[in-house]
């Protein structure tokens, strides 16, 4: 009568409940360390040395959200929506995304109760002559059907899944960085290859009209060869400087077929002609606004991306410190069985049930998880030196696009300013020759002088802005976009 009362005591709901609330107090407890963001303002600062002149303005306020548009022109802007909406590797990064944050789900349902049903069905039989002290008789044969359901929940003492799910999170910030850090990357490769293709577009029609120039200055010396008034040498130099002016042409359109042809594979497209149609001169910032030093993590994803990587690492060590814990498990199960499937569900089964606790205890593992703790805090550690390398390396990066900005812009200056001059001085020789003052070969050369001069400008603006857009770049793009959506039918993996 005593073993009878002490079953229904083990089974009371309300021991049951207590003991439940008890595990879920003693689940929140996590062992390891805790991750804390490094405080990189000092190294920042110490380590932040600003190019004069560079045109970057030191605010609270940053202007790279959307930077592209900043150079003014319609069609890159509607080239890089296209971008982001169709470029395979943005795609393939997506995706990496979407299951880094399935991974979240399965990891934090090891925190949840399970619930499994069971069912079996077999039959079992004795010879005549056995000997069985258990089961059927002699000579007789038995069929035991059996369904019911078994639970289980493992109670997350020491925060092992936790930290598990600590650093699944990681994982998916790590994904979105790298993403986003994917689009950076693509939207200035763009963007370069844009201005490369505008650029060689203005650079092709000054080589056209050097190249009419050349031909007329040809029939000049030609005409003053046959009149006896030149020289068989100035009329062979013309036909080299002829032969070059020519030989430019194909070199200029294979850049700019090259230069549409990376913009197509950007955009997720095919290779084809009237890709870039625009052939406006695009707008070059004055000035940067790179926001203080400590913005750096706002905007660089690979800086952001390095922190949630010493975060994930810091995660593991919990996760691994908690395996040294007892591990408590509450697990329960209810089951019919019968000899006659008909009876199953006639409510003349035999019932059958089990609850209670498990424990298991971890003795003796040959330092397993003793190494497994020392490699983790080494990792940690290496995430530790990797993120404040990310962070100099940031700094480094900034620094080298600013120096490159304003040196193109120098040179831009000055081969404008010579631009200029050689226009003026065209003009001039032009008027002196329509007045009759000098000859036509003096208004070619200046003339040619003039074309040079501009294809020299407008290369150095080319080169401007290309270093523009590598310091846009360097401060991280100013890509903010969320994280693609989750995937949630099929359809979507057929896009």
């Amino acid at each position: 009568m005593r073993s009878s009362t002490w079953k229904r005591r083990l089974v009371r709901p309300g021991d049951i409940t207590l003991a439940l609330l008890v595990g879920a107090a003693m689940s929140s407890c996590t062992v390891g360390p805790d991750h804390e963001s490094p405080d990189v303002a000092e190294l920042l600062e110490a380590n932040w040395r600003q190019a004069p002149g560079s045109g970057l303005v030191e605010d609270e306020r940053t202007e790279l959200v959307g930077w592209w548009r900043r150079f003014g022109s319609a069609e890159l802007d509607a080239l890089a929506t296209r971008l982001l909406q169709q470029n395979l590797s943005l795609r393939e990064a997506a995706e990496r995304v979407v299951a880094v944050r399935a991974n979240v789900g399965a990891t934090d349902a090891q925190r949840s109760p399970r619930l499994d049903g069971e069912g079996s069905a077999f039959r079992a039989g004795t010879g005549d002559e056995s000997l069985n002290f258990q089961g059927p008789p002699p000579g007789t044969d038995v069929s035991v059907y059996s369904l019911g359901v078994a639970a289980g929940w493992e109670l997350d003492l020491w925060g092992r899944v936790a930290r598990l799910v600590e650093n699944a999170r990681a994982e998916v910030a790590i994904a979105e960085e790298d993403f986003r850090g994917v689009a950076v990357t693509l939207l200035a490769e763009l963007a370069i290859a844009y201005v490369d293709a505008t650029s060689l577009q203005h650079r092709l029609e000054i080589a056209r009209r050097e190249l009419a120039t050349r031909e007329r200055t040809l029939e000049l010396t030609r005409s003053r060869l046959d009149a006896g008034t030149g020289t068989r040498v100035e009329w062979l130099a013309a036909q080299r400087e002829l032969a070059a002016a020519r030989a430019r042409l194909p070199e200029l359109e294979q850049a700019r077929r090259l230069a549409e042809n990376r913009i197509a594979l950007l955009v997720g497209e095919r290779p084809r002609d009237g890709l870039v149609v625009a052939a406006g001169e695009l707008t070059l910032p004055e000035q940067v606004s790179r926001g203080v030093p400590a913005d750096l993590l706002a905007h660089r994803t690979d800086v952001r991306g390095a922190e949630r990587r010493l975060a994930a690492a810091v995660a593991r060590i919990g996760a691994v410190e908690a395996e040294r814990y007892p591990r408590i498990a509450l697990n329960g199960s209810l089951a019919l069985r019968t000899s006659e499937f008909d009876e199953l569900f006639a409510g003349r089964s035999a019932v059958s049930y089990s609850i209670g606790p498990s424990l298991t205890v971890p003795l003796f593992d040959g330092a397993r998880i003793t190494s497994e703790v020392h490699f983790r805090e080494a990792r940690a550690r290496e995430a530790r030196i990797a993120f404040e390398r990310t962070v100099l390396a940031a700094i480094g990066e900034v620094e080298a696009a600013a120096t490159s900005l304003v040196k193109s812009r120098e040179r831009l200056a000055q081969t404008e300013q010579a631009a200029a001059a050689a226009a003026e001085a065209a003009r001039l020789e032009r008027q002196l020759y329509e007045a009759g003052s000098v000859s036509l070969m003096l208004a070619l050369d200046a003339e040619r002088a003039r074309l040079a001069l501009d294809d020299a400008s407008w290369s150095s603006r080319q080169a401007a802005l290309v270093s523009t857009i590598d310091l846009y770049r360097a401060l991280g793009g100013g890509f903010e976009s969320a994280p693609p959506p989750a995937i949630t039918d099929s359809s979507a993996l057929e896009r």
